[in-house]
């Protein structure tokens, strides 16, 4: 395949990929800071404000004997199963020389490696972000903990078939085909308002104590993509003629001055849709030492009806003279497309199963005499039941740890397996006092044993002000 052919075919995939894509990117959100250091450990394990969204029983063992507020906890979390630092680093970053660094020539077995790394053939990459601006709890007696929090939440996960990859590595050469169909993406902007309540409950005979919690959610969305439909693909026949077709749908729904929506974007806007949501849950006491919870969360829906666009493209088109000016903007003509106004939708929110056990190793007594200070062992698995942004149907299974040798220093660290990243070991600390709170959580630090492997990133940051 000459450089002609090469160029016009990474055009022609440019567009079949970006023509439906909207400009907002989003996230999915998780604000427990303490948790995120244990690896996501925290059904039976968080306290107080960190337990609304998770287990809201556990809002009963309050932060402090007061009102408690939380100062903008949040998190950022992204990255790729196809893209490693390694890979990255090895074949994108050029090639030292006496005269600075060059571009990397790809061989053959250079390129299939590269192509090697999408799993199954179809790379996956997600991200999701939150924060929590508002969120305060207060202990009322004889009742129980009562909390209200905002939060704020975007997230996105795009399937990508490998056959992208070769069309850029390989080209269109006679006889090749590139099918696009298994290309998916879907993102989505909410905040979430609720109001949560827990307390103790009279323990049946095999439990010492029992907590249950409930939170009440109003939720809005703010903007939503979703790629309904992708059968485009790439087909050079033996004689180098090029033969595409674009077949591609695509919804969105966004609050006015994003995407699809005209007017001015304001911070407190008209949502773009709308839905009501619960969390449910329960903490119970098997002994003084060990604690076991259960929690459903994000029961519930949202229906978006403001805004909502449909992006349809479905036409072909045949290149055989690359250096026709009328083949090459054929390949634009087609991929216009058509917008217009769609029908309301409703999608789910992130509707998870949450179990955890918790283990306080100083309260047994040979742990006791062993360990300076005070160590939780915690394990949780968490099964989501929608595939939406900001979730993911594959189980997930984390152990976690947390050792304070002091009361004002807490250390955690643990390790997850499935879930959207399928392995990662995460480490996090806090500075504890009887005023404030401060923690700082990633839970993706394997590059600390294997820098090639890195290949999601995150952080997260909180602090608390105890009354």
């Amino acid at each position: 395949m000459n450089r002609t052919h090469r160029i016009l075919a990474a055009t022609t995939l440019a567009v079949l990929m970006s023509a439906p894509l909207p400009v907002f990117a989003g996230g999915g959100g998780r604000v427990d800071v303490a948790g995120l250091g244990m690896a996501g450990t925290f059904v039976a394990s968080s306290r107080g404000l960190d337990a609304v969204g998770i287990n809201p029983a556990n809002l009963a063992f309050a932060d402090s004997g007061g009102p408690v507020f939380l100062l903008m906890p949040m998190s950022i979390h992204m990255g790729s199963d196809v893209m490693t630092y390694g890979l990255y680093r090895e074949y994108f970053t050029g090639v030292q020389t006496d005269s600075g660094r060059v571009g990397r020539y790809l061989t053959p077995s250079d390129k299939q490696k590269i192509l090697d790394a999408f799993p199954g053939g179809v790379g996956h990459v997600a991200g999701d972000a939150a924060v929590r601006p508002v969120g305060f709890s207060i202990p009322i007696a004889a009742l129980g903990v009562f909390a209200l929090t905002v939060t704020e939440e975007a997230a996105f996960f795009a399937d990508v078939p490998k056959d992208y990859a070769q069309l850029i590595l390989m080209g269109n050469t006679p006889g090749s085909v590139y099918d696009l169909a298994g290309t998916r993406a879907k993102a989505s902007w909410t905040r979430e308002y609720a109001l949560s309540f827990a307390t103790s409950l009279r323990p049946p005979p095999f439990l010492l104590t029992l907590q249950g919690g409930i939170s009440l959610k109003y939720v809005q969305g703010l903007a939503y993509y979703e790629l309904n439909r992708m059968n485009s693909s790439l087909v050079t026949g033996n004689d180098g003629i090029l033969h595409g077709k674009i077949d591609v749908e695509a919804t969105s729904a966004s609050v006015d001055g994003l995407t699809g929506g005209g007017g001015t974007f304001s911070y407190f806007p008209a949502p773009a849709g709308t839905g009501w949501g619960m969390d449910i849950g329960a903490r119970g006491g098997i002994t003084d030492y060990m604690t076991v919870g259960l929690a459903v969360t994000d029961i519930g829906a949202i229906h978006w009806g403001r805004n909502v666009i449909v992006a349809r493209t479905d036409s072909s088109f045949t290149i055989d003279d690359p250096l026709n000016a009328d083949q090459r903007n054929a390949v634009e003509r087609a991929s216009r497309g058509t917008n217009g106004p769609g029908s309301p939708f409703t999608t789910s929110l992130p509707t998870t199963l949450r179990m955890g056990v918790a283990v306080e190793m100083t309260k047994l007594p040979f742990f006791k005499k062993m360990l300076f200070g005070e160590m939780t062992l915690a394990a949780d698995y968490n099964q989501g039941f929608d595939d939406v942004p900001g979730s993911t149907t594959r189980g997930r299974v984390s152990l976690g740890a947390e050792y304070r040798p002091f009361t004002f220093l807490p250390l955690r660290a643990g390790v997850a397996f499935g879930g959207e990243d399928r392995f990662n070991l995460a480490f996090g600390l806090g500075f504890h006092s009887s005023v404030f709170d401060l923690d700082l959580a990633s839970e993706n630090l394997n590059w600390i044993f294997n820098t090639d492997s890195f290949s999601y990133v995150s952080l997260a940051l909180g602090m608390k002000i105890k009354f």
